[in-house]
């Protein structure tokens, strides 16, 4: 799930990858990079259909041919779905830990009848890709998978052995992910196609990059009233639907506390020059005093900013009833949590209880949420970053973020990998690429600018000073 939505990126939520601004990728690598393109957009990679396997044999193929050994390449299987894992060696005797380079093959669903084309055909349309996935992470397994092939078949030696890490369910359960995770706890850090990514504001002023190194804790409970019920002809006070709708109405007129860490303080510092307004104002005047109530009531009122600096918790499910000439003996809401890093699920559920303030109310975690803390950016991925900013985006310097949605960074970072969220895309106003919804899209120019991304990173990471 790709939700790039930081203080530096907010105004790209309903933005698209930007028009060619660096150096095009040669010709043969476009042809390339185009034709695996639409090899893997027609894999229907949703649950329930299997498809994803055939995607990573597909891959492992490819990479075959471009020089990697049978034993360097592994498809894990994991029930109907599976990771991808592909060790590309660094020089002997290299003391560095590996780097991992993580993506996944996995999507939402998407129906030809809503669309009004096949989402898993790539289609052309008017300078725009359009396919399930063509964002949402396919270009993130493409731009990777080519980065290695290329560097292969060049004869590159990176000074550390890197790791190609495409999980399977990253849409849905996250199983691969904390099984893969678990085995490569020895590598020094992760590198995320699934989060971060640029943004061009134009009308002269310059290109920004962001960075994710946190992901807020996603939990999910339930809220249950429960009675004996009865026959709808005697109403009685204790009715389960109405004891839940209050407790619903008190959770719905709360707002957790405003929290900071130095990531949203940073973004707010980056972000400030940029914004010639009021809230610009308000940012630069909590970096400076994060006790500025005036300026935080600023931010407050906006709600893309409002979120990122607080724990959420909202009502998207409920069930309730069993007849309708019967009292309801149960009625019970699922409420979605995105948890600020450093703030607990079991601080969550007792805020829970304590603003429904109904002692009779049953609440339960379900699942197994996940907490992760902030991720430090190692000095050298923060070099070879502005490395390929200086020729993707000149101006640009990577600032972090917080990710108010959840990616397979999560897992990395709980099994005590530093994640890092380096996307290949740069995004502009007033376009929507619309992914997770009906015709998911990305301007064609866009696909070519980024295909260099990874290839520059990984040279400028792991090649020779």
């Amino acid at each position: 799930m790709r939700v790039f939505c930081s203080a530096v990126a907010a105004f790209a939520l309903l933005a698209s990858p930007v028009l060619a601004q660096s150096p095009p990728p040669k010709p043969e690598v476009k042809t390339e990079a185009r034709a695996m393109f639409e090899k893997i957009i027609a894999f229907p990679t949703v649950q329930g259909r299997g498809a994803v396997p055939a995607m990573a044999e597909y891959l492992a193929g490819q990479l075959k041919g471009a020089g990697f050994k049978p034993e360097e390449i592994e498809i894990r299987p994991l029930g109907e779905t599976a990771a991808l894992i592909v060790r590309y060696p660094g020089k002997k005797g290299s003391k560095k830990k590996p780097v991992l380079f993580l993506a996944h093959m996995d999507v939402v669903d998407a129906s030809e009848k809503d669309w009004g084309r096949d989402p898993w055909k790539l289609t052309e349309h008017e300078g725009m890709f359009y396919g399930r996935g063509v964002v949402d992470n396919k270009y993130g397994v493409l731009t990777i998978t080519q980065a290695f092939m290329r560097l292969r078949r060049e004869g590159f030696v990176p000074d550390r052995e890197l790791i190609l890490v495409f999980t399977g369910d990253e849409e849905t359960t996250g199983k691969t992910a904390q099984l893969v995770a678990a085995t490569l706890t020895n590598a020094a850090y992760a590198l995320n196609s699934d989060a971060g990514g640029g943004f061009r504001p134009g009308g002269g002023s310059k290109p920004s990059y962001s960075t994710q190194v946190a992901e807020k804790t996603y939990a999910t409970f339930e809220i249950t009233a429960r009675n004996t019920g009865g026959h709808s002809s005697a109403p009685r006070v204790d009715n389960a639907i109405y004891d839940l709708a209050a407790a619903l109405q008190k959770l719905s007129a709360y707002r957790f506390p405003a929290r900071f860490n130095k990531v949203t303080l940073a973004s707010f510092a980056a972000t400030a020059p940029t914004l010639d307004s009021k809230v610009g104002e308000a940012m630069k005047r909590l970096v400076a005093n994060p006790q500025d109530a005036e300026a935080l009531a600023v931010l407050e009122a906006e709600n893309w900013i409002s979120n990122e600096m607080r724990t959420t918790c909202v009502a998207t499910l409920l069930k309730a009833g069993h007849a309708e000439n019967a009292l309801p003996v149960s009625a019970t809401a699922t409420v979605n949590c995105r948890i600020f890093p450093g703030e607990t699920v079991a601080e969550v559920k007792d805020t829970l209880a304590r603003v429904t303030a109904n002692d009779k109310l049953e609440i339960v975690v379900t699942g197994e949420p996940i907490e992760s803390d902030v991720s430090e950016t190692p000095d050298e991925v923060t070099a070879a970053l502005k490395t390929v900013l200086a020729v993707r985006a000149p101006g640009a310097v990577p600032v972090p973020y917080m990710e108010a949605g959840a990616t397979d960074g999560l897992y990395f970072r709980a099994a005590g990998i530093p994640t890092i969220g380096v996307g290949p895309l740069f995004f502009v106003p007033d376009v929507d690429f619309n992914y997770h919804g009906n015709n998911e899209r990305l301007p064609i120019a866009a696909f070519d600018e980024g295909l260099d991304h990874y290839y520059l990173l990984i040279k400028a990471l792991a090649g020779k000073r």
